[in-house]
């Protein structure tokens, strides 16, 4: 039988998935009039925090697969976020933001540092174990969803 504690915060761990899921669903607009979902957010900011990433380094980042990123940046280039351009003497694609995904770039950015000011603080005052506990932690929970998803 499981620590009663431990069944607490497995809960509570549960509660957190739901509610990004829940927030996954819903696109958000950042500056550009255009509503945007997390999924195409987090590759506009991998883009511009990366600059002529590549299909295969962006899949990488990303945490899915080629196939995966090559329909968000479709995506993306459809609504004119993200340019392709090939490097001389390179056989890959190399992706870079438009002024357009720029803008959305820098609301993110203005966005992430509000939305996880609670965390910065936190990690201020944690001492250097309970940073090792948690990145250790969140390094096994990454493990172990993506093994799950991939069975």
């Amino acid at each position: 039988m499981m620590n009663s504690e431990l069944v607490s915060l497995i809960d509570l761990f549960n509660r957190i998935l739901h509610l990004y899921s829940v927030i996954d669903k819903k696109p958000k607009d950042f500056g550009t009039g255009d509503l945007l979902y997390v999924s195409e957010i987090h590759a506009v900011y991998l883009i511009g925090s990366n600059p002529e990433i590549n299909m295969t380094r962006l899949a990488e980042l990303a945490g899915v697969t080629r196939g995966a990123v090559s329909q968000m940046v479709k995506r993306l280039v459809s609504k004119r976020y993200v340019a392709k351009f090939k490097v001389i003497n390179n056989k890959e694609v190399n992706l870079r933001l438009t002024d357009k995904g720029y803008i959305i770039f820098q609301n993110y950015l203005d966005f992430a540092k509000e939305r996880f000011v609670f965390a910065e603080e936190l990690y201020n005052t944690a001492s250097r174990a309970d940073i090792d506990l948690v990145k250790r932690l969140f390094t096994v929970i990454y493990a172990n969803i993506k093994q799950i998803n991939e069975q």
